[in-house]
């Protein structure tokens, strides 16, 4: 289903907040600007197909639908915005995938946790994913580690779109609702001069979800995503896309998620896919994880 997401119902803030830009932005640093991503074009051509998804979280059987779909779907280039690992029982088959494909990843919270335990902090985890991610640390070969703690937090794809985990505004922050997306936009535009159109792919909250935020009026329109809707990015807005999991969704089914840019027509399109659960849910029982993490895949939460 095709939408326009500017004549979205809007949202607007009735609360004014003030500027809190944390993480990797500093005044003097460009909005996305630490990793430049461009691709090389096959056959020189301009326009270009990206499968943009997030939060593997080490399940390699979502993992492989969303890479099975992308070829399907003629993705020139496979973008991830970060969490790899933790929660489920292939840290390594995942990263190793992942490095095979070409996959242009950013760091996500539980890249960082891996980061914050090799320099002995605790992680700011609850004690589930905590427990996963000192699994994910004993099983990670070296090799493996170090290329997930050089991944950047951020990434800007040529001058079209940007990568970020969380909100744009601070890396560790969840946007679940407009006013959330209203704040990290107004964040990025008090501390950055945005372009016309600023479009962003984010993870972090394993839901879909599409936010349009208009710069004149401090609106945010939202839309409920199911599979096969495509947005039409639209001049003189800004776009946030959340992709979902495709390693442990947590939309109500057991799914996996991801998006597929399309510069041609400047498109976004949404694709939940189905994948075998129950063959991730034995991995997790045989290697000793709690069995929450089983269960919750099967409820999509």
């Amino acid at each position: 289903m095709q939408h326009n997401l500017a004549n979205a119902t809007g949202y607007t803030t009735t609360e004014e907040k003030p500027p809190r830009v944390a993480g990797v932005y500093d005044a003097d640093k460009e909005l996305a600007g630490t990793v430049v991503y461009n691709l090389e074009r096959r056959n020189g051509g301009g326009a270009v197909r990206f499968a943009v998804f997030s939060d593997i979280h080490s399940n390699l059987e979502g993992l492989q639908v969303v890479l099975d779909e992308a070829e399907r779907l003629g993705a020139e280039a496979l973008l991830c915005c970060g969490d790899i690992v933790g929660y489920n029982a292939d840290p390594n088959a995942c990263v190793e995938l992942v490095r095979s494909k070409g996959v242009r990843c950013i760091q996500g919270n539980h890249e960082r946790g891996l980061r914050d335990l090799d320099g002995g902090l605790e992680p700011n985890m609850n004690p589930v994913a905590m427990e996963a991610l000192l699994f994910t640390s004993e099983t990670l070969s070296s090799d493996n580690r170090d290329w997930l703690l050089s991944l950047p937090e951020e990434l800007a794809v040529e001058d079209s779109f940007y990568l970020f985990h969380g909100s744009p505004a601070d890396p560790d922050e969840y946007i679940f609702d407009p006013f959330e997306a209203a704040y990290a936009f107004k964040s990025l535009a008090f501390e950055h001069a945005l372009p016309a159109n600023l479009l962003c792919f984010i993870g972090h909250t394993h839901v879909c979800a599409a936010y349009v935020f208009d710069p004149e009026n401090h609106r945010v329109g939202e839309k409920a995503v199911v599979s096969g809707d495509r947005f039409s990015i639209k001049p003189g807005a800004h776009y946030m896309f959340n992709s979902g999991s495709c390693g442990q969704y947590r939309g109500g089914l057991p799914l996996a998620t991801m998006c597929i840019m399309d510069t041609t027509g400047m498109t976004v399109e949404f694709r939940l896919l189905r994948y075998d659960v129950a063959v991730t849910q034995a991995k997790i029982i045989a290697a000793g994880l709690p069995p929450f993490l089983a269960q919750r895949l099967a409820m999509g939460q």
